[in-house]
């Protein structure tokens, strides 16, 4: 496929807040977490936690504001606030699955890099009927680094034996862009309300930068002649 005059062979997704439209879930999760501790959530905590894995997330909240409690309990909390959302109700992003079956009819290989965990995604997943375009999905707890380190998506080139000049990654996230952008990936930064703070930053450090998925669909057919 030919995006931005390039030849790309893989396109990694993040899930929350890039393939699937999530993330005020996560914010309410942080609010209803602190508020059974009688607190507010933390000014900058979502963008502390959020790409880090449910793992490290726990860690770092133990760490930095509840040194009292357990890093399995925070984890089993997270998750039961959050199944029921997963398993009915959260869609995907608008034209997201027009998408994925553009980049299948083009050969694209297709995988998911996320920071959620596989209790909550892999359900989500099947229930939207999307799991079976990606021959991976890897959540970085898995990894020894959150998306601050590139290790999750070098694992994933690994897999398919490619390389990262032929790899884009689409994320909503300016940790992820900024480490996919300085370890030579091709970009495409997807807008979220929920996680897009300074869009011109996101833009920085995105090769291509949209607000929604026709947007990028439009642009392959037009690379592509389709």
């Amino acid at each position: 496929m030919q995006l931005l005059g390039k030849e790309i062979e893989l396109v990694i997704f993040d899930l929350d807040g890039t393939l699937i439209d999530s993330t005020s879930l996560w914010a309410d999760i942080d609010h209803e977490f602190f508020k059974r501790r009688n607190m507010l959530p933390p000014p900058e905590y979502g963008k502390e936690i959020a790409h880090l894995g449910l793992t490290n997330a726990a860690k770092l909240t133990i760490e930095k504001y509840l040194p009292n409690e357990k890093e399995e309990n925070i984890i089993n909390e997270w998750n039961e606030l959050a199944l029921e959302a997963y398993r009915f109700h959260i869609p995907l992003k608008e034209n997201a699955l027009e998408l994925l079956e553009l980049l299948k009819k083009l050969n694209v290989k297709l995988a998911a890099a996320t920071a959620n965990s596989r209790e909550l995604y892999e359900p989500c997943l099947k229930r939207l009927g999307v799991d079976k375009y990606f021959e991976v999905v890897m959540d970085v707890n898995s990894c020894k680094s959150g998306k601050n380190s590139p290790e999750i998506y070098d694992k994933i080139v690994e897999h398919f034996s490619l390389i990262r000049e032929k790899t884009a990654i689409a994320e909503d996230m300016i940790t992820a862009l900024k480490t996919a952008y300085n370890n030579g990936y091709m970009t495409i930064g997807v807008y979220d309300k929920n996680t897009v703070v300074n869009i011109e930053e996101n833009k920085k450090y995105s090769h291509l930068f949209i607000d929604k998925y026709l947007d990028l669909i439009e642009i392959i057919k037009k690379e592509n002649q389709i």
